[in-house]
């Protein structure tokens, strides 16, 4: 008997109309879990290389994590897998809310998507029944508009994920909703659906529905009880909920102390990122104010300081505290502890709906600092309008800085944004944002140089010349709103992680946020000499796979010790060891590195600007510039993998990743370039600039 898992996945095939159940064998469950370790294994295994990614050949899958569908904290995530058209290697995007646990809950791992409609369609599973029902109807409209008349025809019990117009319209930077507002954002992934014709997958689980099988329930909710009433306990209001609440204000003298990202680590960690993000209810916009000033969010497209160019006074029209005060209920995705979810209740929205999610911290520095942009108001009207559109936030921020910044070198004038609203066009620029609306309408509706814009800034560059330089992105995809010279070690993710440019990769910036006290069976991830970065970025990046691959938030691995093996085995009955767990990791991305290694997607691209290429002369950012090439051969040394970031055979044999040795032949690595003058004169070791051991120090000079 089964437990923790249904052995079932659906595969539906739009082409011919039709579906079945596949029935993995236990040992893949075990080699993979579930999320986006099980998306790679059949995706890798049943999709032929080299095709495009808008195609109906690409497989589009729908996973949820092996804790998924259960009471485990923060474990309700599923994941959408796909080759990506943004990058053309490997995508997945991560989402929240309520629709992950639905699909375990309605008998089933998985759900993979091959071919492509003739005609716009929709996935409802009822109980037993499987149809593919018509969406002609719905081509068009929102995610909002698609969602309300879905639990019309079928019920208010109903979960649905579907794309908005710019899936529909193929963006390369479009993503899939659910939830009304819970967004798989990244690798472009909302395109590939949109291109299947496949406006939306609709769950109602009934009584007929087949129950998931745990190991042993008792001790699993044992487990569960101790973990929540530990977690109650840091999250009870005192002195440190007033200090957290205030932080945003003590910004200016956290940047002149030199703090950053990690210069917090303690045991109290944990307590301080549960009151953070939980007890003072600002959720991630916690960091609105603090990352703006002390480097860690990206200024004016990359090149301005957070001081001077989006000071405290700019940053507090956009903060935490100011858009708490719009907050109508605050919510949390499905066995989350924390919630730092909330619907925020405003009447300026031109909707007929009145509420709106929170934007995170990622969506208020994209569309607020990094396009100097403090007006309130407008951020949250451009993040109704692109969940609505389903346009990843990030990514559109990063675009409409681009835009900027080829307006103020005059690459882009007037009379090249016209359009319907403005026939004789209009000029985007810096501070003046009243345009940001339209701008994004024309995005999602691929509306004049909208059409360009709509497929992010790598793509929009290679069409205008003498952009590129204004293009901020790691590997085709938009760099997320934790700046990249802040750390080395996240600045090697964006390039060298087989889904490019994503805040979420294993980075060593997580054990400095407290991951090292989640799981004392890890053992600690110090950095006591130069040899030791590679090695320690190898093993925090095997075990993040894991995480995904349960499903769990990636914010849990913050907020202290958590009883994950006690959990796998209550679940599953697996007598899982720490070595185990760490295996699994590595296979999952030795597995998404040979997807990429086949596609020929092994980049080590990152816009120069983003890595200090000139460095900055002012700011927490100050100098600080990366040679990332020796820090990345260290890390696939002790990955092992070869220099050009292709996985050995030894590697994929020990891994039992033999499925994938005879791609090798035909696998594609990187080719170790440096275009740019300036890192050119810093090619001195790497290694030798560590001043402190215990410290990451940047390449400076020149």
């Amino acid at each position: 008997m089964t437990q923790g898992y249904h052995k079932k996945i659906l595969v539906v095939d739009l082409s011919t109309e039709s579906w079945h159940i596949e029935e993995p064998e236990d040992k893949i469950y075990r080699q993979y879990y579930g999320g986006y370790g099980l998306g790679v294994y059949y995706i890798y295994t049943h999709l032929k290389p080299g095709v495009d990614p808008l195609s109906p050949e690409n497989i589009l899958g729908f996973c949820p994590g092996l804790f998924t569908g259960t009471p485990s904290p923060f474990s309700g995530r599923y994941m959408v897998c796909g080759k990506s058209p943004l990058t053309g290697g490997w995508g997945n995007a991560n989402s929240g809310g309520t629709f992950g646990p639905e699909i375990k809950k309605v008998g089933l791992d998985a759900i993979f998507f091959k071919g492509k409609s003739e005609k716009p369609t929709y996935l409802f599973i009822d109980g037993k029944n499987i149809q593919l029902l018509d969406a002609s109807e719905l081509w068009g409209k929102d995610t909002i508009e698609t969602e309300n008349f879905i639990e019309k025809k079928h019920g208010p019990r109903v979960k649905v994920a579907c794309i908005g117009q710019a899936g529909e319209n193929l963006s390369r930077i479009s993503g899939i909703v659910n939830d009304l507002g819970r967004i798989a954002a990244r690798s472009g992934l909302g395109a590939v659906m949109g291109f299947k014709k496949l406006k939306a997958v609709c769950i109602r689980r009934s009584k007929e529905n087949e129950k998931l099988e745990l190991h042993d329930k008792k001790e699993l909710m044992n487990q569960i009880k101790q973990y929540n009433s530990n977690f109650k306990e840091m999250a009870k209001k005192g002195f440190m909920t007033k200090v957290l609440g205030s932080m945003g204000s003590l910004a200016p003298l956290l940047r002149i102390m030199k703090k950053n990202t990690g210069s917090f680590d303690s045991p109290g960690m944990a307590k301080m990122i549960v009151q953070m993000f939980s007890t003072t209810q600002l959720g991630t916009t916690s960091a609105n104010l603090v990352s703006a000033q002390i480097g860690d969010s990206p200024i004016k497209n990359f090149k301005g300081i957070g001081y001077k160019d989006f000071p405290m006074k700019k940053a507090k029209r956009i903060g935490g505290k100011k858009i708490k005060k719009l907050m109508k209920t605050p919510y949390g995705c499905f066995t989350c502890p924390a919630r730092c979810g909330a619907i925020l209740e405003y009447d300026a929205l031109p909707y007929p709906e009145k509420e709106t999610h929170r934007p995170e911290y990622e969506t208020c520095a994209s569309l607020g600092c990094l396009i100097l942009n403090d007006d309130l108001d407008l951020l949250l009207k451009a993040n109704e309008l692109l969940n609505r559109a389903c346009m990843d936030t990030i990514s559109a921020g990063g675009v409409i800085a681009y835009v900027y910044e080829c307006c103020e070198q005059g690459l882009l004038t007037e009379k090249d944004f016209k359009c319907a609203a403005y026939p004789e066009g209009f000029l985007p620029k810096w501070k003046d944002n009243s345009y940001l609306l339209q701008l994004l309408k024309m995005m999602i509706n691929r509306e004049g140089i909208g059409d360009i814009l709509a497929d992010g800034v790598k793509i929009a560059s290679e069409k205008l010349p003498g952009s590129k330089e204004y293009a901020i992105h790691a590997n085709g995809q938009e760099i997320p709103m934790h700046d990249s010279r802040q750390d080395p070690t996240l600045a090697l993710t964006y390039i060298a992680d087989p889904t490019p440019g994503r805040h979420t990769a294993a980075s060593l910036s997580l054990d400095k946020m407290g991951l090292k006290y989640f799981l004392e069976e890890l053992g600690s991830f110090e950095v006591n000499n130069e040899n030791d970065l590679g090695k320690q970025q190898a093993k925090i990046a095997k075990f993040k796979q894991a995480i995904e691959a349960t499903g769990m938030c990636i914010l849990s691995l913050n907020m202290g010790a958590y009883p994950f093996l006690e959990i796998i085995r209550a679940i599953t009955g697996w007598n899982v060891s720490i070595d185990e767990v760490v295996e699994t990791g590595y296979r999952i991305q030795t597995l998404r590195q040979m997807f990429n290694a086949r596609e020929g997607a092994i980049r080590h691209y990152i816009s120069q600007r983003a890595i200090g290429s000139p460095p900055l002369i002012k700011g927490p950012l100050k100098e600080k510039s990366y040679d990332l090439e020796p820090l990345a051969q260290d890390y696939y040394e002790a990955m092992g993998y070869q220099k050009n970031g292709v996985p050995k055979k030894e590697t994929l044999e020990l891994l039992n990743l033999n499925l994938a040795v005879e791609d090798l032949s035909n696998a594609k690595g990187v080719t170790i370039t440096l275009e740019n003058e300036y890192i050119k004169k810093q090619i001195t070791q790497f290694k030798k600039s560590f001043n402190n051991p215990s410290r990451i120090q940047p390449l400076t000079g020149g």
